[in-house]
């Protein structure tokens, strides 16, 4: 039997929500299709109740396998962070600062650490990251991004780094949304950031920790700018 026709994002939300806590979905949610034909809705609207969420913790997405249902443990981080974000107004200006310290350590660890097979997992998400931002799909160039900063940060060899930085990338993106992905190609901005993401990897794979840290440096610098540009015209 299919549901009761519903109109807006925030109510077909509260029913994936409740079809959650009634285990009526696990692990993972049908696809749209399926979701939009249940609540009567288009799949425009599903997605927009899956983006609300995915930044309430509720969801992650997966890039071709899927959205999946978080664990109590990462709903009620997701709690903590949505409750600081309130309480704090200027709180993404203080993760921007924690982020930059860490981009800049992370770096030069990792030029001093990576192995071959560290070198070539640098080399194609540097490729990726370029091709992502050559582009216009905002979806794809968060994705790229996380995983090239990741790859950074793992190629440290320093498993708190590795998490810390995970935890924060996905925190940024799914809780907070503070990114600047969305940028469209051929544009100055997007030149840049992408002369900015090649000049980091190659400072890591020339092994050179000091421009490494200082290329990390330039691009959190930019990643700010950038960010202050986006909140001016909000």
């Amino acid at each position: 039997m299919s549901e009761p026709l519903l109109q807006r994002g925030d109510a077909v939300a509260e029913a994936i929500e409740r079809a959650i806590v009634a285990r009526e979905f696990e692990d993972r949610l049908p696809p749209e299709r399926a979701l939009a034909e249940r609540y009567r809705v288009s799949r425009g609207t599903v997605r927009e109740a899956i983006g609300k969420l995915v930044a309430r913790g509720l969801l992650s997405r997966r890039q071709g396998a899927g959205t999946f249902i978080n664990d109590d443990t990462d709903r009620r981080t997701a709690e903590i962070w949505s409750d600081m974000v309130d309480r704090h107004p200027r709180l993404q200006e203080s993760l921007i600062e924690f982020r930059t310290m860490m981009e800049c350590r992370t770096a030069e660890l990792a030029a001093t650490r990576h192995t071959a097979a560290d070198r070539r997992r640098l080399q194609q998400v540097a490729r990726d990251v370029d091709a992502a931002y050559g582009a216009s799909d905002r979806r794809v160039q968060i994705e790229a991004d996380v995983a090239y900063h990741r790859a950074i940060a793992d190629a440290a060899h320093n498993p708190v780094f590795s998490y810390l930085m995970g935890s924060l990338l996905n925190l940024l993106h799914d809780h907070v949304q503070l990114s600047i992905a969305g940028m469209q190609p051929d544009t100055e901005p997007s030149r840049q950031l992408r002369a900015q993401h090649q000049a980091l990897i190659d400072a890591i794979l020339s092994r050179d920790s000091a421009a490494a840290g200082r290329a990390a440096g330039r691009h959190m610098d930019y990643v700010r700018v950038q960010l202050n540009d986006l909140r001016s015209v909000a």
